[in-house]
């Protein structure tokens, strides 16, 4: 049921904090992804939210004309059928709860288990309980493929209605009604289970999703609505990293759709046209690289295909694996900038080529191993040695078992590495150094 966040099939609009903001033409409020939400509300009056599943209002004269010229914005066909309501902030947290499927506490549960190792998060964090946090501060819009309905959210106490939206709420159903229009035309909820295991596709292709309804939300705005101001919205969350838990890194995660990848997605449309956004909403490009380097897309570059053998036997009895799939040049980058400059991390991330990673459990223990390549020596030679920085910072404790080098940090992880083979990378990181020097030798030999 998931769309392009971390919660089933929900394209969303999210406050977008200038600082994060940064790559976006518009600090605006933007999607992300994130659960699924349903509120019963008649047009003209505020809505009051309802369990998930409850039918909506069919669109009003008023938002049928909205659709049509988001449409007309974005050259392509609207769908003929489409439910909209309004939600209280308040009744948003219950909502999205009310929505995650177990699919949804599946994924959040296995990439919990990954970015703890990673360092993303503490030990007694959890990815689910972050993106809660997160949303209820930030949504502000979300649509659902698989109720073909849309809810765009707003203040406690605030009398409004779909036929009088304030500029803010109206932007916000603008970017809500191109996402129904994408789903409508490219079936958004089927293609998103053919990759929702796959972090970076996954995130490429939100940055797709996404990127084109901030694209086209502007230029909605630009061509029917008066008064437009040059660079969008700017709708402001103070003090964000102090008034929510969520770590910074995860914050760059879920913004980037939204800044980067509407930049990316502004730059393809003026090259090509909306015609190759299509093509990647129908079928996702395998990875962050082609959003980082836009170049790549008529290059006929694809990424290498890396493989792990399986260790769950070398691990020892009891252990399982959990997850698996490509890390990505952003997952390279955020996990770099958890403790180096952007600019080091963003170098070190520059030659990826491939990779791909594996995360196995057994009860309270963990271990991740990757294997990565690079365009070449020197560029793998350059990621090993940001990565050293990085468990340096981290104040990690070394020590060395023959040639592999280990580094246990202060939530007790211990990362596992050796000297680059050429243009290739592989480590390990456990939850004791046991672990990872199982894990280690298992993928190095």
């Amino acid at each position: 049921m998931k769309l392009v966040s971390p919660l089933a099939g929900l394209a969303l609009a999210l406050v977008l904090v200038p600082a994060l903001a940064a790559c976006s033409g518009k600090t605006l409020a933007d999607p992300s992804p994130g659960p699924d939400a349903t509120s019963t509300a008649t047009t003209g009056a505020t809505a009051t939210p309802t369990p998930a599943g409850t039918p909506g209002s069919e669109l009003p004269p008023s938002l049928r004309q909205v659709l049509a010229d988001a449409a007309t914005a974005r050259n392509l066909p609207p769908p003929s059928t489409l439910k909209a309501e309004l939600v209280a902030r308040s009744r948003l947290p219950a909502l999205l709860e009310s929505l995650l499927t177990d699919e949804d506490r599946r994924w959040f549960a296995q990439t919990t288990t990954l970015y703890r190792l990673l360092g993303h998060l503490r030990k007694d964090q959890d990815y689910l309980t972050v993106w809660q946090s997160f949303g209820s501060d930030s949504i502000i819009g979300l649509y659902s493929p698989i109720h073909d309905q849309l809810w765009v959210v707003h203040d406690d106490g605030a009398t409004i209605d779909f036929d009088n939206l304030p500029r803010q709420e109206k932007e916000t159903l603008a970017h809500e009604l191109i996402h129904a229009i994408q789903d409508y035309n490219f079936h958004l909820d089927e293609v998103y289970e053919s990759i929702v295991d796959d972090l970076d596709r996954n995130l490429a292709w939100t940055a797709v999703v996404e990127g084109d309804a901030v694209t086209h939300e502007a230029a909605y705005a630009k061509r029917f609505m008066s008064l437009a101001s040059p660079s969008g919205r700017a709708f402001l969350l103070a003090n964000f990293a102090q008034s929510s838990d969520v770590p910074p890194s995860i914050a760059r995660e879920i913004y980037f759709p939204y800044t980067t990848g509407a930049a990316w997605i502004r730059a393809v449309v003026q090259e090509h046209g909306t015609t190759k956004v299509d093509e990647m909403l129908a079928n996702p490009p395998r990875g962050t690289a082609f959003v980082f380097h836009p170049d790549l897309l008529d290059s006929g570059w694809q990424p290498e295909d890396v493989h792990l053998p399986a260790i769950e036997a070398a691990l020892g009895s009891g252990w399982r694996k959990e997850s698996g799939g490509q890390w990505g040049e952003f997952g390279i980058q955020n996990y770099l900038r958890l403790r180096i400059r952007s600019l080091d991390a963003v170098t070190a991330a520059t030659g990826w080529a491939g990779d791909h990673y594996n995360v196995y459990v057994n009860g309270g223990q963990s271990a991740a191993v990757f294997r990565v390549k690079f365009a070449s020596a020197s560029d793998a030679n350059e990621f090993a040695s940001a990565q050293q920085n990085l468990l340096k910072d981290s104040r990690a404790v070394f020590s060395a078992q023959g040639a592999i080098n280990l580094a246990r940090t202060s939530d007790g992880n211990v990362t596992a590495t050796i000297a680059p083979s050429g243009s290739e990378v592989v480590f390990a990181i456990g939850s004791s150094q046991d672990v990872a020097l199982l894990a280690m030798q298992a993928i190095a030999g």
